[in-house]
């Protein structure tokens, strides 16, 4: 039987109508020079003639009245599931821009998956403008994580601009070793690794609640401690998505010559677009934001069907205006979280996130979610994927943006992932709350031009 883990079980367990638990895709493609006009309906159709499932493709929940106290998979045989209801192709009237490309996605992705069937969707789109079709792709965050997911995208796309091979993405399993575990220990030694975990956690949590009283360190973000922003309030059944992408090499360049990460330019973009949206709304606050940040605990070269991630919070200095310092502010607080990661052994690494997104999660089962302090004002995740440029059946991968699902007290989720020599961001937003997400997604572009400038400035430092 398919293990159900920790935060599998809370992507379950927190999902309503209102917060549906699935996260996706949308990435485009440029049809090859000198294809023919069947190009899109060929991929189609060899996609569809696969009619063979790997996990997690094939699960089924086993009971819909037990998903939330003690859910299970089924495993179904091939013959038991509707491609397709889970495979659409679609197209979009000619020529389909980003604003309806973006329309589109944005409709599809606020419609929940079927709890009855596997917890996935394909959508093949056709129609965009400069001879290009999308992917848009579907599924529960309780059956995969992000890095896992991307793990598998990979398998579906090769370095070579000649291969016709096809290889839909519900054919693919998990290519890794799987991570080791304490099974062969004995009893003694696992009593002991036992009292470490809860002896970490237990110092972790009281570590929160004296940075919370005394709030010395202005490095340190402490979950739970955010200013009040139109970003956290309750959500409702519609989003928003947009995007941004851009090449990595410029991503990458800023970085070294600020003296940063990827990751943190990444968040200082996303920093200075957030400043100037809610500055221009009137709703900027004088204090931080606070960002929650998953980080991957998955074992190398391991993409199994399940969730391995952790938590970090930290500070986006949205209330430092200029660039270069607050790149520099972010990354001081990226590395006070993570040092504290660090130090936590990988059992309580895992259980970690639970001392503050237990409490996150109850808050939306009981119906005070967005009415009470949420952990952090936005989530902000990045995932690293290829430098070198992907195809697909010969179609040159142009981008890949992530989807994400929102909470109530969370109403913008901010994703990032490098594929194919292009750095591509997928802003997910409640679509009332954000009403504008263009123009976040606008502004953030800006304020990575922004950072170019200001670090090539002879006056920066």
């Amino acid at each position: 039987m398919p293990k159900v883990g920790l935060a599998d079980r809370l992507f379950l367990a927190v999902e309503s109508a209102e917060t549906p638990q699935h996260v996706g895709s949308v990435s485009t493609y440029v049809i090859p020079d000198g294809a023919d006009d069947a190009f899109v309906r060929n991929l189609v159709r060899d996609m569809r003639a696969q009619a063979t499932y790997a996990p997690p493709f094939n699960y089924r929940l086993r009971s819909l009245r037990r998903k939330r106290i003690a859910p299970a998979w089924d495993v179904l045989a091939d013959d038991e599931i509707d491609l397709d209801y889970h495979f659409r192709h679609s197209a979009l009237p000619k020529p389909g821009g980003e604003r309806e490309l973006g329309v589109l996605v944005s409709r599809l992705h606020s419609t929940p998956l079927d709890p009855e069937r596997p917890l996935w969707e394909m959508h093949l789109i056709e129609g965009l403008e400069h001879n290009r079709f999308a992917i848009l792709v579907k599924i529960h965050h309780a059956l995969i994580d992000g890095m896992g997911a991307l793990s598998r995208v990979h398998q579906t796309i090769c370095p070579d601009p000649d291969s016709r091979l096809v290889r839909p993405l519900w054919t693919v399993g998990p290519a890794g070793r799987k991570p080791t575990d304490n099974s062969g220990l004995g009893f003694g030694q696992k009593t002991k690794e036992r009292l470490r975990t809860t002896g970490a956690i237990a110092s972790t949590a009281l570590d929160m609640i004296r940075d919370a009283r005394k709030q010395e360190n202005p490095d340190a973000a402490i979950p739970f401690v955010a200013p009040k922003s139109v970003l956290n309030g309750p959500v409702g059944r519609q989003r928003r998505v947009a995007t941004q992408t851009y090449e990595f090499t410029r991503i990458n360049r800023v970085a070294k010559t600020a003296g940063v990460t990827v990751n943190e330019v990444f968040l200082a973009i996303c920093a200075g677009g957030l400043r100037r949206y809610l500055d221009e709304i009137g709703d900027l606050p004088a204090q931080s934001l606070t960002a929650g940040t998953p980080v991957s605990i998955r074992i190398e070269g391991d993409d199994a069907a399940t969730n391995a991630f952790t938590v970090a919070v930290m500070k986006l200095c949205t209330h430092i205006e200029d660039p270069v310092e607050r790149v520099a502010a972010i990354a001081r607080s990226s590395v006070h979280a993570k040092n504290h990661l660090r130090a936590l052994p990988r059992g309580a690494l895992e259980l970690y996130p639970s001392l503050f997104m237990g409490p996150f999660m109850a808050q939306n089962m009981i119906g005070i979610g967005g009415k009470v302090a949420p952990p952090y004002n936005v989530s902000i995740s990045n995932v690293q994927g290829s430098k070198q440029v992907q195809y697909l059946a010969g179609a040159r991968m142009e981008s890949l943006n992530g989807i994400a699902m929102l909470y109530h007290g969370v109403a913008l989720i901010i994703t990032s992932c490098t594929t194919s020599g292009n750095f591509g961001i997928g802003f997910t937003g409640d679509r009332d709350a954000l009403p504008h997400l263009q123009r976040l997604a606008v502004y953030t572009g800006e304020a990575l031009d922004e950072l170019e400038q200001a670090i090539d400035s002879p006056t920066s430092s």
